[in-house]
């Protein structure tokens, strides 16, 4: 029995290290990207999907919610384990909104569509859940980081303090009864559309997903189960390992819009745990996190339970882009809508010299294109990546950085001889 039991621990802690090595970078965590898409689905996804897709049964619109729930998440899936963290830097810094409507414009049926407006919902979710909410969320919570870098802090200036905000958040919000039960999730699922990524991505960025990942079906199956399987258990045990601190946290100040958002009637009845206590491998994982020391990758574990102002902060940013999502679905249903090339991380759009990873992510692509010898290179592409770099001067430290970036302008010369061509 001993033995078992030692098993059972190592197994989860190994599944915490798998989860917490990647270095992850929620976004919105998890959960709040899935309730972003239920506080849609019903008042303006759902009838949107039936508009596009007549005569779809019950059946294929609950697997329609369950890619769209894939897609609300699939931009940081490159962060997780067996990832590709250029898969997601590109999402988040390079061509973003043209990614997404290259999604909304590619989609061939039901399914694909719903995941492309689930990215939609990523990409307005990151937007102003990170300028509204996030960023000036975690130097209110992390005194010490305010010191260092001022009242907004990014994900690029800390990223462990950053994640432990969007963790504290899911957290937070599942203590407060505010996200749909597991069970719910259990029943409408979860699900990644390969094919239309494939074509999207080629098509943007000119590489092939395939070679970004070391097997990109594989990596869909491990994202998939630590999304429905494990990061809901890691999220109770971490909010029972936090119910000191949470029940301190003070009650009533969830706006009445959030409250309505979350809680409209018998949208969840049938779905309701009848106990939401924790099973044995919770109440093992919360073990594991009280006493796991919180250092290397687990040091995300180690983060405050947000006080009234900072969560009045998430609850503005939540309210603000679900005002914007819904309003974009709605022009859906009678043309297609612009959206502008944002970085993920600031809300703000995409220049450069103004944040590190956008300018690191450019030039591994740039890279990337080079190695495959531009084969698959758009003009709309080379465009983008030229107007990036005009009047850009990075700032050189070191002898590394310069080689860098002297192999980079050499890179954009070619770039430069080929877009010429195709003039």
């Amino acid at each position: 029995m001993i033995h078992l039991y030692r098993k059972v621990v190592l197994r989860i802690a190994f599944s915490l290290f798998l989860v917490f090595t990647a270095s992850i970078s929620f976004g919105y965590s998890i959960l709040t990207h899935e309730a972003l898409i239920d506080v849609n689905w019903e008042k303006v996804l759902l009838p949107l999907l039936k508009q596009k897709y007549p005569g779809s049964t019950e059946a294929e619109l609950k697997e329609a919610h369950a890619y769209a729930y894939g897609g609300a998440v699939a931009p940081d899936m490159g962060y997780f384990p067996r990832g590709s963290k250029l898969f997601t830097n590109l999402v988040h810094y390079v061509r973003s909104g043209e990614f997404v409507m290259a999604l909304l414009h590619d989609a061939q049926d039901l399914n694909e569509y719903a995941f492309a407006l689930g990215v939609l919902c990523h990409y307005y979710a990151d937007k102003y859940g990170h300028r509204i909410g996030i960023n000036p969320g975690v130097p209110i919570t992390y005194p010490k980081v305010e010191k260092e870098f001022g009242d907004v802090v990014t994900y690029g200036e800390d990223p462990v303090s950053h994640v432990r905000m969007e963790f504290s958040y899911d957290v937070l919000q599942t203590a407060r009864g505010n996200y749909a039960t597991s069970t719910y999730h259990d029943f409408i699922g979860f699900k990644i559309s390969r094919s239309i990524l494939e074509r999207s991505f080629l098509k943007i960025y000119g590489i092939n997903i395939n070679d970004l990942f070391p097997n990109l079906g594989r990596t869909i199956g491990t994202f998939r189960w630590i999304v429905k399987d494990l990061f809901p258990h890691i999220t109770r045990a971490a909010w029972a390992s936090k119910k000191g601190d949470i029940s301190k946290a003070t009650p009533g100040i969830t706006g009445r819009k959030f409250i309505y958002n979350m809680h409209r009637k018998n949208y969840y009845k049938d779905f309701a745990s009848k106990d939401e206590r924790p099973p044995f491998f919770g109440n093992l994982l919360s073990l594991i996190i009280r006493i796991a020391p919180k250092i290397g990758p687990l040091r995300v574990l180690k983060f405050k339970t947000p006080g009234a102002v900072a969560e009045k902060l998430f609850i503005q940013s939540f309210d603000t882009t679900v005002v914007f999502y819904a309003s974009h679905i709605t022009s859906l249903r009678s043309s297609p809508v612009i959206l502008t090339n944002i970085n993920f991380d600031t809300g703000l759009t995409t220049a450069s010299g103004d944040y590190k990873l956008a300018d690191k992510t450019y030039a591994e692509l740039l890279k990337k294109l080079m190695d495959n010898q531009f084969d698959s290179v758009t003009v709309s592409l080379q465009q983008n990546i030229l107007a990036f770099y005009n009047g850009y001067k990075p700032v050189i430290t070191s002898k590394r950085e310069k080689k860098e970036w002297q192999r980079t302008e050499k890179t954009l010369s070619q770039l430069k001889t080929i877009q010429l061509a195709a003039n």
